[in-house]
């Protein structure tokens, strides 16, 4: 068997091979992070009621298939170096060698551009503005079409960080009415009325573009009853909480 291995071209056309699906397994991988992140605008949510969701196989199948002929690539190689067999000739004289480095190469080119642009500021990973950029933007919108602006309040900030989390893990359909009792936000701080508002958007400014563009959400952003408020932000996710006494 050892003897077969060694006079043939076994190995070395496997550790080729694999090294070329290896290739394309990174370039699938990257390009599925970088669609499902927009261009590693914001953090994607993989979960089953996310928008991303649809990227999670891919994603994974194309991890767990680089890990593999990775591992096959150099497992071939080894045992072809150990064994001394016999070398293949690829088509256009690309080796395992020189597709090792390529994948290196686009991995590091990847790196750096996704480094640049933390370091210059181009993109903001997480979309990372705070809930008083939000409420400020929420602010600044309703000064604009004459409504009275909402006061902070720290009886609908309380415990706010819990709808923060909900939505974020995509259980935003559950749990308000839950928390609007558990908090006391009508017992304790005596409001009558309460609304809510999520997002997951990469800038306070796509927030209230999608609100104003959905004629629902543009009612309770713009509605005049609304004395008070409060929000929280975090990783690209936002949720504001309007109410009135």
């Amino acid at each position: 068997m050892l003897h077969k291995l060694k006079t043939s071209t076994f190995l070395s056309k496997i550790g080729v091979i694999s090294s070329y699906l290896w290739f394309v397994s990174t370039v699938a991988f990257i390009l599925v992070i970088f669609l499902s992140t927009k261009g590693f605008t914001y953090d994607p949510c993989y979960g089953q009621d996310c928008s991303e969701h649809a990227y999670l196989f891919p994603m994974l199948s194309s991890l767990f298939a680089g890990l593999f002929f990775f591992g096959l690539t150099v497992f071939a190689g080894l045992l072809r170096f150990l064994l001394k067999a016999e070398k293949w000739k690829p088509p256009l004289g690309v080796g395992s060698w020189k597709v090792g480095f390529a994948t290196f190469l686009l991995v590091f080119i990847s790196g750096v551009y996704v480094f640049a642009l933390f370091r210059g500021n181009a993109v903001r990973w997480g979309g990372s503005y705070t809930g008083n950029d939000l409420l400020n933007a929420v602010n600044v919108h309703r000064k604009s079409v004459s409504v009275r602006e909402v006061k902070l309040s720290e009886g609908l900030c309380d415990n706010l960080v819990s709808r923060w989390r909900a939505v974020k893990e995509g259980r935003q359909h559950e749990g308000f009415e839950e928390w609007v009792k558990q908090e006391g936000i009508q017992t304790k701080y005596g409001y009558k009325e309460i609304v809510e508002l999520y997002i997951q958007a990469s800038t306070p400014a796509e927030a209230i573009a999608f609100w104003t563009g959905s004629p629902g959400h543009k009612i309770q952003l713009e509605n005049p009853k609304w004395t008070d408020g409060c929000a929280y932000a975090n990783e690209g996710y936002g949720v504001v909480v309007m109410g009135l006494k």
